[in-house]
Formats: structure tokens, C-alpha cells, sequence
């Protein structure tokens, strides 16, 4: 077996490679030919294990994602692994550190998710957040928002958000990043991204504009939540990756007493065809948690890249 760090993921995982298995991902679930099971979390003497896994038999490949969290002030991983096993046989192909992987594939479902649903026409990102999952949202949907000018960021801590704006000027010099407050930020916005720690609400929903798309990324407790109830009810359509998932963990829905239900999956709107918004000003929102067959499918990828290339440790175990 090969194990994978992170700078095997980022050799053999760029961020057009994780959309397209990302959508892959998608629409396997969506038709049936791969199945998801949601995060577990496991609580003992001051650490929680959270356990996801998902199967494959078309790519004769079965993915478990586990990390333990062991401090009491944050949800962080320690680090994050996943074991690739063949489906067909039980053997174990690798081992990745999951950290990068997870960053990418996490950008990725929210920028196919701003394809399907947002305004072509969309030129203003506002981003809460200047951590790591923030920096990969921007580089992902960048790829999807070809009239994209402006990125707007919130942040709390006015070091980390002059690192982030910098660093973001830097990297794409073509657009405007500037930071913002959170008012500001939202009533210019034709796509907002919430990529944070917060338990509360960032902003009310009525600071919306009609024709807004919103990815609600950083939520995937159930008592937590980054959205208000009006964000869900003024939009014509809430998507979810799985309802399974968001029932179990989708607090943006679950703490605002809004109906599971009545989400639609992202991977139906892909193998179906339907419209996600039904006029210019329709609100949309888009509420992911991770789906362990996404990091399936990109795991698998990463290892075959790996393979090729010639990335990576090989393990020769177990001995047969």
C-alpha cells in the first residue's frame, strides 16, 4: 500500500482535478452506484472520534475517513486520514493525510454548487473567514465565476485578515480584494461563502439582495449553524449533499427548525437537469458537510497519480 501526505495530495490533486472528481463523486451518489455513510462522532475521556466511510463497486474501491479531535475549544482535526481499500477484495491501497484533500474537495462541492445555482453573471464574492477552508473556497470558485471582479472578505482578527487579503492580491492580481465589514460585505455580494467556526448566525438573511447564491460551508454540527432561518426561507431553493448527512449534522438547517426535507441534493440537480433558480432574483443556498465519497473518489486519483509518478511511501504490508 502507498501512504500519501499532503504534498502527494497537492502534486497529484490541482484544484480543476478535484472538481472533476468531485462531480464524479456527485453523481455516482446521486444514481445509486455508490453509497455514503454520514459522519459518526464518538465521545470518551476528553477525545471524539468521527468516522465516515463510503463504497464504491464501479471503482472497485471502499474510502473510511477518521480522525480523533482532542481539544475541548475547538472541532479541529488533530489530522485527518483516509484508508483506501480494494472493493473486490478487502486489500488496503493507501493511507492519505486527508487535511489538503478535504480543503479541496470541500472547494470543489461548493464551486459546482455555485455553477448549478449561482447567476452567471456574478461578479462580487464576500467571504467569511480567513482560515484554510477560506483560502480554498476562493481558489475553487474562481474557476466557475468567469466575471467574477471583486472578493470581499470578513474576518475577526485584523492580522489574519491583512495576511489573507494580501495573499489573495498576490495570487489573483486581476481581481479586487478588499476586506469589509459583514453588512457591507453581504448587501454587495452575488455569491456569499460562510467558511468559519461560528455556532450563531454571521448575518441576518434580510441583508440579502435578490439573485444572491449562498455556500454555507463551515457548519457540520447540529446545535451549530453559520445561516439564519430568514437566509432558508427567503431562498427559492436550499440544497444539501446528502439529506442523510443533513440530518444528522446540517445545523444551518437543524437549529433553525427548518425542514430536511425540503432540500434537494446537489448530485440530483446534476443527473436531472432541473433548473436550480427559476429567475434572476431567486435566493439560493447551498448547505455542505462532506460526503466521504467524495474523498473516495479524489483519494482514489490522488493514489493513481501517485502511482504513476512515483509519489508517495510504499508500505510493503500487509505480507501475504
Amino acid at each position: 500500500m502507498l501512504l500519501l501526505d499532503d504534498g502527494a495530495v497537492a502534486a497529484a490533486l490541482p484544484v480543476d482535478a478535484a472538481f472533476s472528481c468531485v462531480e464524479t463523486a456527485f453523481r455516482l451518489f446521486a444514481e445509486g452506484a455508490a453509497s455514503n455513510e454520514p459522519r459518526h462522532r464518538t465521545a470518551s475521556q476528553g477525545a471524539t472520534l468521527n468516522v465516515m466511510w463510503a463504497l464504491a463497486p464501479t471503482l472497485d474501491a471502499i474510502a473510511m475517513k477518521h480522525y480523533p479531535v482532542v481539544r475541548s475549544d475547538v472541532s479541529q482535526a488533530s489530522i485527518i486520514l483516509i484508508t483506501l481499500f480494494s472493493h473486490s477484495t478487502g486489500e488496503p491501497l493507501a493511507l492519505l493525510q486527508g487535511d489538503l484533500l478535504g480543503q479541496r474537495r470541500t472547494g470543489a462541492a461548493s464551486a459546482l454548487a455555485t455553477r448549478v445555482a449561482a447567476r452567471p453573471d456574478s461578479r462580487t464574492l464576500t467571504v467569511f473567514g480567513t482560515g484554510f477552508q477560506a483560502q480554498g473556497q476562493v481558489r475553487a470558485l474562481v474557476r466557475v465565476l468567469p466575471g467574477l471582479r471583486r472578493v470581499n472578505i470578513v474576518g475577526r482578527t485584523p492580522e489574519r485578515l491583512h495576511q489573507f487579503t494580501t495573499a489573495l492580491s498576490a495570487e489573483f492580481p486581476e481581481l479586487a480584494v478588499a476586506s469589509c465589514d459583514a453588512e457591507e460585505g453581504v448587501r454587495d455580494a452575488d455569491v456569499v461563502v460562510t467558511a468559519t467556526g461560528a455556532t450563531t448566525p454571521l448575518f441576518p438573511g434580510d441583508w440579502l439582495r435578490p439573485g444572491t447564491h449562498v455556500n454555507a460551508v463551515g457548519s457540520n454540527q447540529a446545535q451549530n449553524r453559520e445561516l439564519d432561518r430568514a437566509t432558508l426561507t427567503r431562498a427559492a431553493t436550499v440544497i444539501v449533499d446528502s439529506r442523510a448527512a443533513a440530518s444528522r449534522e446540517g445545523g444551518d438547517l437543524l437549529a433553525n427548525d427548518v425542514p430536511v426535507g425540503m432540500a434537494v441534493e446537489l448530485g440530483d440537480l446534476l443527473i436531472s437537469g432541473v433548473p436550480a433558480r427559476s429567475g434572476e432574483a431567486d435566493i439560493t443556498v447551498f448547505s455542505s458537510h462532506g460526503l466521504a465519497v467524495q474523498d473516495l473518489v479524489c483519494g482514489l486519483h490522488v493514489l493513481r497519480a501517485a502511482d504513476s509518478a512515483g509519489y508517495g511511501i510504499r508500505v510493503p504490508w500487509p505480507e501475504q
